[in-house]
């Protein structure tokens, strides 16, 4: 730098800047009010709706442009503070690098929010390539010409590549206005028409005052026309949000009253850059007029939540009546039918019991058929209402002392011709521990002790199932705790399964193709049994394939 210039600098007694953009140089009054009031919402609204959907290109776009943006304000900034000519230069530089990427993306995210896909390879380099001008020729004289010291305004001359910069900007907002007229000659839906026409308004709003503000302020030299400019980014995020309270657009399920209440305590906080008192009297009407459109939305979004939570009320209680006349109804229908099989179970048993004479040989099979399908059925039908039951509560237990490893072994053994029928080696260790306890003894027999034995017979084509029973000692001042657990080689369970067990109706992917007879409610029928008792149940197995143990615990 020369003396000359060095002198010419000092002669204009430009203040010092602080963190950059503080500074007294920033002779206009509206200045921090205009760029913090237009890029903290648009910024913040894209943040958040980046952040509830990363994987979103239409987010990630959004985010982008905004980021953009906030770029574009933040270099506008120093250039109004500093009072460094190179300072100005570079940042003079980054605003025509950002500014038409602020509409590219903004012509981006249109597109993919309206038509729902992404551009194809042809359309992102036809639409990509002109703005490689600009990056590729930023730091030539065709972007900035010089830096004037003929005044003490601190500006650039702007070279051919600025203008080329401009006519980018009114491309990519023609071509925004052009695919939402094509998109609403193709939608139907009048809630996506609605959808498009206010994003249109919204984002054209925003770009053309942004984009007439700057091209002014360069032409006409009046540095305060910009600065208007920018209040259509306000009005873009307001149509934003808009969009997402309404139409629940961008897949998001908190914001509506958020996002207002922060647009009103953004629209006060700004407040405090105001200068003069006159300034404060205008922005301070319009300040009132956004509070009440906001508050506007916030009440009609306040009516709408009751009207919605009073219909859902009213739905849950109709439900609710629905619900208990079919489970009345269930129950009968439940009830008659066990009954019929029950009674059905029981006509077939005398007749192989030989209660009225000997069978003919070649009616043994059937009466024998007949009987075990009456009795699987009966437990069926049992197992559903059982689980309603448990449902509701209305399940009571009797509490007497019994001998958990008799009553084991018991249902091991009559298990064991089932087993040893299809080819299984069932198998019973234990120890000789005491394993005295408190519960309901046929509540722990029949719907845990052998419907774990039995699942574990009818998911295991070949092997062995192997029961056990033993005593884990406590490690307090406690009795210690008992451990059943039943071990097979069979199908194994899925990782995917294993979250559907021990719950109502709960089915393993493909278990009814192994057991077609399986209602799904054995298991969480057990597990209520068992946590009733103050115990646990879990299941372990490596995979498919790989067998599986569940596991039980009783406190001793």
């Amino acid at each position: 730098m020369t003396s000359q210039v060095q002198s010419l600098i000092e002669a204009c007694q430009w203040a010092p800047s602080h963190f950059l953009v503080l500074s007294d140089n920033v002779f206009s009054p509206l200045l921090y009010y205009s760029y913090l009031g237009s890029v903290i919402p648009t910024l913040l609204i894209a943040i958040f709706i980046y952040l509830n959907g990363k994987k979103e290109l239409t987010n990630r776009l959004l985010l982008l442009m905004g980021g953009s943006f906030a770029m574009w304000v933040f270099g506008a900034m120093v250039t109004w503070a500093t009072e460094i000519p190179s300072h100005t230069m570079f940042f003079w530089t980054l605003l025509n690098i950002f500014e038409p990427f602020v509409y590219f993306f903004a012509f981006y995210f249109f597109y993919t929010f309206i038509f729902k896909k992404d551009f194809s390879l042809s359309q992102k380099f036809l639409f990509s390539i002109p703005l490689l001008p600009t990056l590729i020729l930023a730091p030539t004289k065709w972007m900035l010409l010089g830096y004037d010291l003929s005044n003490c305004d601190r500006n650039a001359y702007e070279g051919i590549l600025a203008s080329y910069g401009y006519s980018l900007e009114i491309f990519y907002a023609v071509l925004i206005v052009i695919f939402a007229i094509v998109a609403l000659r193709k939608l139907k839906s009048k809630e996506d028409r609605e959808k498009t026409v206010l994003l249109t308004v919204g984002i054209t709003a925003f770009l053309l005052s942004f984009s007439l503000g700057n091209i002014l302020e360069v032409f006409t030299e009046n540095w305060y026309i910009g600065q208007y400019g920018l209040f259509g980014a306000p009005i873009f995020v307001g149509f934003l949000a808009y969009l997402i309270v309404h139409y629940r657009a961008f897949n998001m399920r908190l914001i509506g009253a958020q996002v207002l209440v922060a647009a009103l305590w953004l629209s006060v906080l700004v407040l405090l850059f105001i200068r003069t008192i006159e300034d404060v009297r205008i922005v301070t009407s319009i300040t009132l007029i956004f509070v009440l459109i906001v508050g506007i939305f916030l009440i009609r979004g306040v009516y709408r939540e009751i009207a919605q939570r009073e219909r859902i009320e009213k739905l849950a209680e109709e439900l609710q009546e629905t619900n208990e006349r079919q489970e009345v109804l269930f129950h009968f229908i439940g009830h008659e039918v066990k009954g019929f099989l029950a009674k059905d179970a029981g006509a077939f048993a005398s007749l192989s019991e030989g209660d009225y004479g000997a069978l003919p040989e070649p009616m043994k099979p059937f009466v024998e058929e007949a009987l075990a399908g009456a009795r699987q059925g009966a437990d069926s039908v049992g197992n559903i209402l059982k689980a309603s039951n448990l449902k509701k509560g209305s399940v009571t237990y009797t509490k007497e002392p019994f001998d958990l490893k008799a009553l084991t072994a018991e249902a091991v053994e009559k298990a064991r011709a089932v087993a040893e029928k299809k080819g299984l080696a069932l198998s019973f260790t234990t120890d000789d521990a005491s394993y005295q306890m408190t519960g309901d003894k046929v509540q722990i027999s029949d719907h845990v002790l052998r419907n774990l034995i039995e699942n574990a017979i009818n998911y295991t084509p070949s092997g062995s199932i192997t029961v056990s029973l033993k005593k884990d000692p406590s490690t307090g001042l406690g009795a210690g705790k008992f451990v059943f657990a039943v071990k097979d080689s069979g199908v194994g369970i899925t990782e995917e399964d294993k979250k559907r067990l021990f719950t109502e109706g709960g089915h393993g992917k493909d278990s009814q193709k192994v057991n077609a007879h399986s209602t799904g409610y054995g298991l969480y029928i057990a597990k209520n049994i068992i946590l009733a008792h103050g115990g646990t149940i879990r299941a372990e197995s490596e995979g498919e394939g790989k067998g599986s143990t569940f596991i039980v615990e009783l406190p001793a």
